[in-house]
Order: C-alpha cells, then structure tokens, then sequence
C-alpha cells in the first residue's frame, strides 16, 4: 500500500513538472479556465442580482452551490479528465501500452498525465466559497467543517466516477462525446442550482439516477443548515461521501469490463 501511494506521488509529481515546464503555455491554460469558469460565475451571479434569489435559496447560497461544484469538479477533473478523453489514446494505440505495465490500469491512468491545468478552478471554487460564507455571515462549528470536508471528498468521486464512466463507454465506441455530453457535461450543471426547485421527476433522477445533487446541493444544504428542503428524508444530506464511494466503485467495475472488452485497433 505505501509502495502504491509513493508510485502514485511519484507518476503525479513528474507530470505536474512535464506541463508546467512550459510555462507560457501553462499560464495559457490557465488563463484559459478562469475565463471559461470565471464567466460562468459572472453570468450566474448578474441573474441572481437580478432576482435575488432562486426559489428559497439566497444569492449567496446559491454561489455556494457555485463554488462546490467548481472544486470538485477541478479536483476529479486533474485525475479523471484524461480517462474521459482517452477515445484518442485508444485510436492511437498508445492505450495498449497500459496493459502491459505491472500496475493496476485505471490506477496509472488516473495518475500518469494528471493536469496542472485546474489552479485556476481551485481558486475560483475555493474563493467564492470563502466569500459566500463571509457574506452570509457563516460561523461553521469543527463539526460542519469536518463534514464539508467528507462531502468535498464524496463530491469529488461523483464527479471522477461519471467522468470514467463516460470515458470507458469509448471502449465500445471509440468514441463517446455524445454520451459524455449528454449525460455529464449538460446533466452535471444541475447541481449548480438548488434541486428544490425542479419537479419531483427532476429531483429523483439527480438523487438515484445520476446523484449530482450529492455533489453540491446536499452537503451545502447540510452545511447551511438547510436541510428537509427536498421530498426526501433529511438523512439524505448526509450520504454524500458514501453515495461518492460507491458511484465511484461502480465506475471501476465499469471501467474492468471495458477494459475485458477492449480490442487493440493494432495502430
């Protein structure tokens, strides 16, 4: 086990230093994000201004929401985003080299290209969190930071699990960017928004069917104190690092039957 998490620091560390060598292109990149996340939050915030709130939730609350999903996307996204992306690496071959490393394939994805490129997302997400609790005045006991903390955590599984999974699905395709799209990239911008203001059909799916309102909606109600707003039992604002393991488990199984079902293209 340690000798797996020093390889895993190690694999992370010389990828970080390979992308930052290049500098002009990192500060690119990175500009890059800001811009694409950082014009999101502008666009969000000018409509919350403008109507105050969603439903019953503040506009300072629903930055919160904001700021979760940002982190833990950028968390996952650092490991995962290449897993999502592999349709090239499949079409290339250069995949196959994987499976004739010693070490378990989905581990060394996830670690052998991780991106610097999310600094900016760290930022944003973590910044606006700090501003919307400070405008709303916030004065968190140890215990409901400890379970922020676990929710980030659980956020971030969701978040890498749907990545992978939408990325395995190239395995038999080749390709999977309509699926991806469809059922991550669009789906997933649920969870910048409190799920109480959707239809219950809406508020099911995003609970048990694709669980994004585990990413950001329950652990900021659970952190706001704004729980027993959903049509479902409180304790569900509680279940978010264990709804993360467990999509995040399902996605590994996922990820070894598409790896059994995987044909070299002999490129």
């Amino acid at each position: 086990m340690i000798h797996n998490i020093k390889l895993f620091f190690a694999f992370v560390k010389v990828s970080m230093l390979t992308q930052m060598e290049y500098r002009g292109i990192y500060a690119v990149r990175t500009l890059g994000k800001l811009c694409t996340f950082g014009s999101a939050f502008v666009v969000l915030s000018i409509m919350l201004l403008r109507f105050e709130s969603i439903g019953t939730w503040s506009v300072y609350e629903v930055l919160f929401l904001y700021a979760m999903n940002t982190l833990t996307y950028a968390l996952a996204a650092t490991f995962s985003m290449q897993i999502h992306d592999i349709g090239p690496q499949i079409r290339s071959g250069e995949f196959d080299a994987l499976l004739v490393r010693p070490v378990n394939t989905l581990y060394l994805a996830l670690c052998r290209k991780a991106s610097a490129g999310y600094t900016a997302n760290y930022a944003l997400g973590i910044g606006i969190m700090i501003f919307a609790a400070v405008r709303m005045g916030l004065r968190p006991s140890f215990a409901g930071i400890v379970l922020l903390l676990l929710s980030i955590v659980g956020g971030t599984l969701i978040h890498a699990a749907a990545l992978i999974t939408s990325g395995t699905i190239g395995f038999w395709t080749i390709k999977s960017n309509a699926f991806a799209r469809i059922f991550y990239h669009e789906a997933q911008m649920f969870a910048n928004y409190p799920i109480n203001i959707f239809p219950a059909a809406i508020q099911i799916i995003l609970t048990f069917v694709l669980p994004y309102a585990f990413i950001s909606f329950y652990p900021s109600g659970l952190f706001l104190g704004r729980t027993g707003e959903t049509i479902f039992h409180p304790a569900v604002y509680y279940l978010s690092l264990i709804v993360g393991v467990v999509c995040f488990v399902l996605a590994y199984l996922f990820w070894k039957k598409g790896i059994n079902a995987y044909q070299s293209t002999g490129s």
